[in-house]
């Protein structure tokens, strides 16, 4: 046995160019893009994907998210925050067992100072980038969501974590990216691809994201992952696509 059930926790919305998401096209075009956590309901305990958007940026916005509060505009309210979207669904930040990162960029990992308590998952590749990124790309990592005393707790590769929730490697948005595939109960599986996918077009289309750091890689992550899409078979669910967004179960609804 191992996932009972999952939780699409909203974490608020960014305004961005589409290119950001799809190299060399429409530029100049704005799209809002979701932002989301992942709550599972594991038999050995809840366990968290991605913290979200820094909640400090409800009364500091350019302290909390830097330059970019003012060319992407988060759309976050205090509902958003990472603390109260578990507590909707009756759950204090303390029951979370673990919480796993897809990367640390500064929309992925914002509320990561509220799980001190707990392990952190990611690949070493990411932490040790997140610390000593490239220049060219070391804007969308802030220490001030990553840099406290946590339990950070490193793999290399691909795991199966606990029963039916393993993560991939995926790198190419970063170097040390990593995806989740998680399999329910039920039987269904579901492929997190985190910036590996912010949109299902970045398939349909073979263009990468225009934000990452090794575009070979990524398109060998895109691949990847519609491989296992395929063979599984599993249902993704992009990081940023509002299309796909808006047809998503919500919490408190869950996926069973």
């Amino acid at each position: 046995m191992g996932v009972k059930e999952f939780y699409i926790l909203p974490g608020g919305f960014l305004t961005l160019d589409r290119s950001i998401f799809l190299t060399g096209t429409d530029m100049g075009k704005k799209v809002k893009a979701p932002v989301y956590s992942v709550l599972f309901m594991h038999d050995q305990g809840p366990i968290l994907l991605d913290v979200g958007l820094n909640p400090a940026g409800l009364k500091d916005p350019e302290g909390a998210w830097g330059p970019r509060a003012k060319v992407i505009k988060p759309e976050f309210t205090e509902s958003d925050d990472i603390r109260n979207r578990l507590k909707q669904i009756g759950l204090p930040v303390s029951d979370i067992k673990k919480v796993i990162i897809t990367h640390l960029h500064w929309d992925h990992s914002g509320g990561l100072r509220f799980f001190t308590h707990c392990p952190i998952i990611l690949q070493q590749a990411e932490l040790r980038f997140a610390f000593y990124p490239d220049r060219n790309v070391c804007a969308q990592y802030m220490r001030n969501h990553f840099d406290y005393p946590l339990d950070f707790q490193t793999v290399e590769g691909d795991r199966m974590l606990v029963p039916g929730i393993s993560v991939v490697k995926t790198p190419g948005h970063t170097p040390g990216h990593q995806s989740v595939i998680a399999r329910l109960d039920s039987g269904s599986f579901f492929i997190f691809p985190g910036d590996a996918l912010p949109l299902m077009e970045n398939i349909t289309l073979g263009i990468p994201a225009g934000n990452n750091w090794n575009n070979e890689q990524a398109m060998d992550s895109i691949y990847r992952l519609s491989h296992f899409a395929e063979i599984l078979p599993g249902e993704i669910i992009s990081s940023h696509d509002i299309s796909i967004w808006e047809t998503l179960k919500k919490s408190p609804d869950a996926y069973r």
